[in-house]
């Protein structure tokens, strides 16, 4: 069974904190995902680091949408956004 490492997100941008977990298999891949991610929110020159991006604990791929293990597939992970 395939499983997923959760990665907790906290990113300081501009007065307001982004929260969101990263479900991928790696760090690098993680940390990747994660700067995209903030970029996307508008915040180009912010870069997320390990500090910011932590491994949680993991997860079986199949409890989540065949969208989001599809994400994981293709593109090595997706984005679950989260309240600050």
């Amino acid at each position: 069974m395939d499983t997923v490492k959760v990665f907790d997100v906290w990113v300081e941008v501009q007065g307001k904190t982004l929260h969101f977990d990263v479900m991928t298999s790696d760090q690098v891949t993680a940390l990747r995902l994660a700067s995209e991610y903030v970029q996307a929110q508008g915040h180009a020159a912010v870069s997320v680091t390990a500090e910011e991006c932590r491994l949680c604990h993991q997860e079986p791929l199949a409890m989540f949408t065949e969208h989001q293990q599809r994400a994981y597939r293709q593109l090595g992970g997706f984005i679950v956004p989260l309240s600050a």
